[in-house]
């Protein structure tokens, strides 16, 4: 038998304490006031590492492909018209490795400065919040260009390991470019982060600033060839760059480039005035937008007491009790033969019957209802009412690509062997490859970027597939408005080609309806592929799937510079097809293997627009 179980009475209980706070209110307020920039710089690393893998994949893929690619593939191009001493007596591998390194710091100040603060003044609001607490307008403006310089120096950092891997440096000084790069992209980050917090509204002004200044500013400041090799009237452009001086100080640090000590220390003061000068403005906008200055009065204070509402209410509800005390007896008098304004009121007219809606049958019944024109109304009037810099800007994209590297490195390269094998110059080479990733690239724009925001910000295909229309409409609808953007760039671009005299067959107008085809196969596979995306940072896997594509796919170089398995895989790509096209059509020489890039793309577009219809379906018809 178990033993019985004897308790003890408790005792009288002793009254608990009120539990405090380690500290009072006003001195946790002070220590946040104190360590404001860090605190918000650790709050924009935590988001950052959401989406971390993108930014490791990035920042070990980006240095190793470029390397591979220009470093390797394209100097086996380099002798035809280049000077013994052209690259200061160093391969051309541990030329441009600097100032790749100091263009990553570039490219990611273009993107972290530009939507994400967009983002936490109009979208998100994340900057209201944390105003809402005792951090001040400059810490957290300091703060965000603190996180995103770690991320700079992240990446500067394992670019510098891969050098090292390639064997591409040689002075014991290099590991300070990481230091010079972080710079640079201050100095290209904090005014672009001014102006995207003096914007109201996104109305395409970063696609613009990207095209128009962030482009120019990375392809004229000597990243792959000396700044010496372009005409006098456009070397301007990268003394004026960022880009330039920081390539620059990476040279001198990473293989002792010869320089004149007066031009390293300009390069040094230059980037610290354009950095501290953004950083000063930048922190004047965050102030004004977020309404508070130490030291003044707050706008939004309540410095007299308010009056108390309930008498003003307990009046109104009086008045209006009396109101309808009045119309009760009246409308009782009047009984039904004269009904009063207060009372239910009969119409004299009939109401028209609700008119007959087609009903869409079959097996695309729900799915399309085959007004794709209405999609691309709006579309134009969006457009109409935007900035149409944005929509002209793509046309430049490919002109300053042939310029820059059509003078810069044809100098360098000299002539290649064409698709029938005859020798072309370079700029000739190259063009019809430009036209091919213009097309990729303004389709992938228009169906990721656009696409992205409409889905996940203004709900605009949220409000279309609450009307009659069907999600293959939607895709349709957006699709066709990437191709008449293609349209125009190809139809530029080749005046371009024409003028520049790198037109010989007649065949050449064949690459207008061969861009569409590439611009189609983008598009609608890249609509279906935005589908998924939670957030901005998940646009960088897109750009991570396409910078092989446009290193690898035969762009630069041919694809006899590779080992036979690589050319294999490299024949996968979309754009290998759609440059091999190009080239077939931009001369003339037309063949089965010409057919099969036509119906890669037809196939290619078919399955993005069949997948792209079927996400939105799924997304909201449920």
């Amino acid at each position: 038998m178990p033993s019985p179980i004897t308790t003890t009475a408790p005792g009288p209980a002793s009254p608990a304490e009120p539990l405090r706070p380690p500290v009072t209110a006003a001195a946790s307020a002070e220590r946040v006031r104190r360590r404001g920039v860090l605190l918000y710089a650790e709050h924009q690393l935590r988001n950052m590492r959401r989406y971390g893998a993108v930014l490791l994949v990035g920042a070990l893929g980006e240095p190793v492909l470029y390397l591979l690619a220009m470093g390797l593939g394209l100097a086996q191009l380099m002798g035809g018209g280049m000077p013994q001493d052209a690259l200061g007596g160093v391969s051309y591998v541990a030329f441009i490795a600097p100032a790749l390194l100091a263009s990553g710091a570039l490219m990611t100040a273009s993107v972290e400065f530009s939507y994400p603060v967009m983002g936490g003044f109009q979208w998100q609001r994340t900057y209201y919040a944390a105003q809402a607490t005792p951090l001040s307008p400059a810490q957290i403006a300091l703060g965000h260009l603190a996180a995103v310089s770690l991320r700079f120096v992240f990446q500067a950092a394992v670019f510098l390991l891969v050098m090292l891997a390639f064997g591409v440096v040689s002075s014991p000084w290099a590991w300070v470019q990481v230091l010079t790069a972080t710079l640079g992209g201050l100095a290209v980050g904090a005014p672009i982060m001014a102006f995207a917090a003096s914007l109201k509204e996104d109305k395409g002004q970063f696609a613009t600033l990207q095209r128009l200044v962030v482009m120019p500013l990375f392809l004229f400041s000597a990243t792959f060839y000396p700044l010496d090799v372009l005409p006098v009237w456009l070397r301007w452009i990268g003394w004026l760059s960022p880009q330039w001086h920081a390539a620059q100080l990476g040279r001198v640090l990473s293989y002792g480039m010869a320089e004149p000590v007066w031009l390293t220390v300009a390069h040094v003061a230059f980037l610290l005035a354009l950095a501290l000068g953004g950083a000063w403005l930048a922190v004047r906008i965050y102030t004004r937008r977020l309404g508070w200055v130490r030291g003044t009065p707050d706008r939004d204070a309540v410095t007299a007491a308010r009056r108390d509402r309930a008498p003003r209410l307990g009046r109104r509800a009086a008045r209006t009790g009396a109101a309808r005390a009045d119309v009760a007896p009246a409308a009782a008098q009047a009984g039904p033969a004269a009904p009063s304004s207060s009372v239910v009121r009969e119409h004299a007219v009939a109401v028209p019957p609700m008119p007959e809606i087609p009903v869409r049958r079959g097996p695309l019944a729900g799915a399309y209802s085959g007004n794709v024109r209405a999609v691309m109304e709006r579309a134009f009037l969006s457009l109409k009412s935007n900035n149409w810099v944005v929509f002209f800007s793509g046309f430049f994209e490919p002109v300053l690509y042939l310029a820059s590297l059509g003078l810069g490195l044809g100098a360098l390269v000299g002539d290649v062997a064409g698709p029938d094998g005859t020798p072309v110059p370079y700029g000739m080479y190259l063009a019809p490859a430009l036209l091919a990733v213009s097309a990729m690239n303004g389709a992938i724009y228009d169906s990721t970027w656009n696409v992205f925001f409409k889905l996940r910000y203004a709900k605009t295909y949220q409000t279309m597939l609450s009307t009659r229309l069907g999600p293959l409409d939607v895709a349709l609808g957006e699709i066709a408005m990437a191709l008449l953007r293609g349209l125009i760039y190809a139809v530029g671009f080749l005046i371009v080609m024409t003028v520049a005299g790198l037109v010989t067959s007649w065949t050449a107008l064949l690459m207008i309806p061969g861009a569409l085809l590439v611009a189609l196969g983008f598009a609608s596979l890249g609509m279906a592929v935005t589908s998924w995306m939670k957030t901005f940072q998940h646009m960088d896997w897109v750009q991570i799937v396409l910078m092989p594509m446009f290193l690898f796919s035969a762009t630069f170089f041919p694809l006899a510079v590779y080992p036979e398995p690589i050319q294999w895989v490299i024949r996968v790509f979309p754009l290998w097809h759609a440059v091999e096209m190009m080239r077939a059509l931009a001369v003339g020489v037309l063949s089965w293997a010409t057919a099969g890039h036509v119906l890669y793309f037809v196939v290619m577009a078919g399955v993005g627009v069949w997948l792209a219809a079927r996400r939105l379906g799924a997304l909201f018809l449920r």
